[in-house]
């Protein structure tokens, strides 16, 4: 009875909305006008769409990289950060924390403004007698400012929990190893990291699904442009749903999309090894 209320907001939130798209999938559901019953065609249509394809090969590229990322930065930060004493390892948190506690449009359009042509980023390139670059117009560049701008936002994360399991390991072991000759590589390496192994699983996790499913930083960073250059799953959704008003393929989409994510974390938490 004392988690009722919790488990009712649940299904009203998750549950439900869930079966009705998935209802909504198998019929043809244009403009909010439902349609006839159409069985797996709408399924059959996305298997079939070559540019949901391309954005599906662009997200898992970018969910992966950015998360690397993320990761990789997030642990040497939080290495550096515990080594820190006072009001520096504070004051360094507080650095780290602030893209992941702030909007994610506010993120984004501040970086949209940082990668414009008129932006500080020009200019500089400007002064060291590069030229002018549009990062965001650019095919091949804007799906790297897109990796780099997900990745700024989520390392904080990363950082935090990886330094609460730092914190949380003893020291007692880091001692003996070093009286048995290790040096501080040979600690991290076989002392720190395989103790680490639960706070990164956690922290990759969480990303994998935040960068999987991230609209807000594509739509407002390149609005899925130039071209499809950064057209991720998130943004195909959206124009399937509220720009051709195809609600029927969209539902699919979306359960396919859910689909993916179970897939991708049952398949990385059997690659770790990791056990529930």
């Amino acid at each position: 009875m004392l988690v009722a209320p919790s488990i009712l907001f649940l299904i009203v939130i998750l549950i439900v909305p869930l079966i009705y798209t998935v209802y909504n999938s198998f019929f043809d559901l244009r403009f909010l006008q439902m349609g006839d019953f159409l069985g797996f065609k709408n399924y059959a249509a996305v298997f079939r769409n070559r540019e949901i394809w391309h954005s599906l090969g662009l997200t898992i590229i970018v969910t992966f990289a950015g998360l690397a990322i993320s990761i990789v930065v997030g642990m040497l930060m939080a290495v550096w950060i515990h080594s820190c004493q006072g009001l520096t390892a504070y004051f360094l948190q507080i650095i780290v924390l602030i893209p992941w506690v702030i909007s994610m449009v506010v993120g984004a359009l501040l970086w949209k403004w940082l990668f414009n042509t008129m932006g500080p980023i020009n200019y500089l390139l400007n002064a060291w007698g590069y030229g002018n670059v549009d990062i965001l117009a650019n095919p091949r560049l804007a799906p790297c400012a897109l990796i780099f701008v997900m990745a700024w936002r989520t390392v904080g994360f990363a950082m935090v929990l990886i330094l609460a399991g730092l914190k949380s390991v003893p020291k007692d072991l880091e001692e003996a190893a070093e009286v048995d000759g290790a040096n501080r590589w040979n600690v991290f390496w076989r002392v720190r990291l395989p103790l680490l192994k639960t706070p990164v699983m956690i922290a990759s996790v969480i990303l994998l699904l935040s960068n999987f499913n991230n609209v807000d930083v594509p739509m407002v960073l390149t609005g899925g442009g130039p071209g499809n250059a950064t057209n991720v799953i998130t943004m195909e959704l959206y124009r399937q749903g509220f720009v051709y008003y195809d609600f029927g393929i969209a539902s699919a989409l979306s359960f396919i999309t859910l689909l993916i994510n179970v897939v991708l974390i049952v398949l990385y938490m059997k690659v770790v090894k990791y056990d529930v």
